[in-house]
């Protein structure tokens, strides 16, 4: 499925898509990094483990994107490897596993894009539309 950009007037919009929820929180999480980097020059050298809790779907986007920026401000990383992602329902919340793999910035290497600061809730959105789950975000750089 993929992602795209989407114009904005102060910030970058960004869509996903694909055919699992999990599909859809990685596609999500490579745009976000394909904003900052590209994400073909990031190796896997470091290994981050998350888990992180909602009580519904569109939160646990949130929350997922956020920990992710985060992460990559508070150790200095990249990450382009969301392969190892699960979300399962425990009661009434919605869990999510994730190993996610990058490394540290390296400016001789990388050829560093938009400086991320933040995700939104302004025009947020999570659906399944016909057999494909849709996000839609906006990014604050």
């Amino acid at each position: 499925m993929g992602y795209r950009y989407l114009d904005h007037r102060a910030d970058m919009g960004l869509e996903a898509e694909s055919r699992t929820l999990e599909g859809l929180f990685q596609e999500a999480a490579a745009g976000l990094f394909g904003l900052m980097a590209d994400l073909d020059e990031v190796r896997a050298r470091e290994s981050r483990i998350l888990k992180i809790k909602a009580n519904n779907s569109e939160r646990l986007l949130y929350r997922w994107l956020s920990e992710l920026v985060s992460l990559s401000d508070l150790h200095n990383e990249l990450y382009g490897d969301f392969v190892e992602l699960v979300i399962n329902r425990d009661n009434f919340n919605l869990e999510l596993e994730a190993t996610v793999k990058g490394e540290k910035i390296n400016q001789k290497i990388h050829e560093l894009g938009t400086e991320v600061k933040g995700i939104t809730y302004q025009g947020f959105e999570l659906a399944k539309e016909n057999e494909n789950w849709r996000c839609r975000l906006v990014v604050d750089v």
